[in-house]
């Protein structure tokens, strides 16, 4: 009897690890992951010829954008459609080799964190997701496109686990935000969501990036 049950202890112990080991494999390998290594299929560390002989030339789409003054030459991954991702890049001609960003900015996409943080969460999910640490972030009210960008996570898991991540956030909803209030922050450069101006607003994740150091 003893052995007949030692027999089926280890029978249910290499069951429970296979089954980890599977879990573990794919959480390792989501093809949606926001890591610090990439968003879904495209990495940091992918050239533009990369990307040609990963995904495909009809599905980027080049283009140049304007940050803080300066023109930026991205290429746009899945163009046009809920999956699509930026590469921004370091040259200003092609070839493009070297990625300093990658983004995505629609709520429809697939992409998330492994913590669940995706485009489209709000606030105090994000709060939540980062063990309940404040957000630091640009100030909406003196921002030229009313978006705030996240400047730190301030030690919370978000930070811990992807020390690369940022994003931006906007309001979509004010509730009788006190004039007083409004008053008292619009000059400031930076918020923190522990502000009691959070308390009047309904804020969502609008873009979630990751960098090159």
């Amino acid at each position: 009897m003893n052995k007949l049950l030692s027999i089926t202890l280890i029978g249910l112990l290499t069951a429970c690890q296979q089954g980890q080991k599977e879990e573990d494999q794919e959480t390792a390998t989501d093809p949606n992951a926001i890591t610090c290594e990439g968003i879904g299929p495209v990495k940091l560390s992918h050239a533009y010829a990369d990307l040609v002989n990963e995904i495909g030339a009809d599905k980027l789409d080049n283009d140049t954008i304007e940050v803080n003054g300066n023109t930026v030459h991205i290429t746009r991954v899945f163009p046009n459609e809920a999956e699509e991702i930026a590469v921004y890049w370091a040259e200003s001609q092609e070839p493009y080799s070297t990625a300093t960003k990658l983004s995505v900015g629609n709520n429809f996409g697939p992409y998330q964190t492994a913590e669940g943080l995706r485009v489209g969460s709000t606030l105090d999910e994000t709060k939540k997701l980062n063990n309940f640490m404040p957000l630091t972030m640009t100030n909406f009210y003196n921002s030229l496109d009313g978006f705030a960008d996240i400047t730190s996570f301030n030690g919370g898991d978000i930070e811990t686990n992807n020390p690369c991540l940022g994003g931006k956030l906007d309001i979509v909803k004010q509730r009788g935000v006190d004039v007083r209030i409004l008053d008292e922050v619009k000059s400031d450069p930076e918020l923190k969501s522990s502000h009691k101006l959070f308390n009047s607003l309904d804020v969502e994740v609008v873009e979630l990036s990751i960098s090159a150091k």
